[in-house]
């Protein structure tokens, strides 16, 4: 809800100006206010995203916590058959220099042994979903009946940010530090949200 003007009325409010649509000096105005680090014209602007991802993506999103988050329950509803498979030229090996991240390179000659153990993993992830639904046809709560699915279990969840927080989220996200499968997500965001605020984007990029 909210564009680039919504920023530069917010802004104007402060002292009393007038605005117009389509105002040339709103552009001038947003660089002013991004290099300044002055959030809260950029807060009045919010982005509700409708989002699937594997839950060990959510885990590392609710970490940011100028969110509002909704997400699928599993103690409501059971969960369907749905897990993240990664392709085997994004797995990569861990980082030596990193304890959190792993270095992506191309498969090789390592590409059909990654196809193997894509193929174990494939099958592990089928076999807590099975036990899964022996534990709830055997009259377990969902609650406890979904502690054994992996966090490679698909979920879903409405994600609620304003303008200024998003610009943060995008920051951490967009780094190679993160997360592979979250920068997907961040970049994704980056090219819903760029049409509708050009100007503050533009600012954003020039300003890092």
């Amino acid at each position: 809800m909210g564009d680039d003007l919504s920023v530069a009325r917010a802004a104007r409010v402060s002292y009393n100006a007038d605005w117009r649509a389509g105002e040339g000096g709103d552009g001038k105005l947003i660089n002013y206010l991004m290099k300044n680090k002055h959030s809260t014209p950029f807060e009045h602007v919010t982005f509700t995203f409708d989002v699937k991802a594997p839950i060990f993506v959510f885990r590392q999103w609710h970490r940011h916590r100028t969110w509002s988050y909704n997400e699928l329950s599993a103690r409501y509803t059971e969960l369907d058959r749905d897990f993240y498979i990664p392709d085997s030229n994004v797995i990569g090996t861990q980082s030596k220099k990193s304890k959190q991240s792993r270095v992506i390179e191309p498969c090789g000659n390592n590409g059909i042994e990654r196809q193997e153990q894509i193929g174990h993993y494939i099958d592990q992830c089928n076999q807590s979903y099975e036990l899964y639904e022996r534990v709830l046809e055997q009259g377990w709560p969902r609650e406890l009946a979904r502690t054994v699915l992996p966090v490679s279990m698909y979920s879903k969840m409405f994600a609620t940010v304003n303008l200024w927080n998003l610009l943060k989220f995008l920051e951490l996200r967009l780094h190679p530090h993160a997360q592979w499968e979250i920068q997907q997500y961040a970049k994704a965001m980056l090219e819903l949200v760029e049409p509708v605020v050009p100007i503050s984007i533009k600012s954003w990029k020039e300003m890092k």
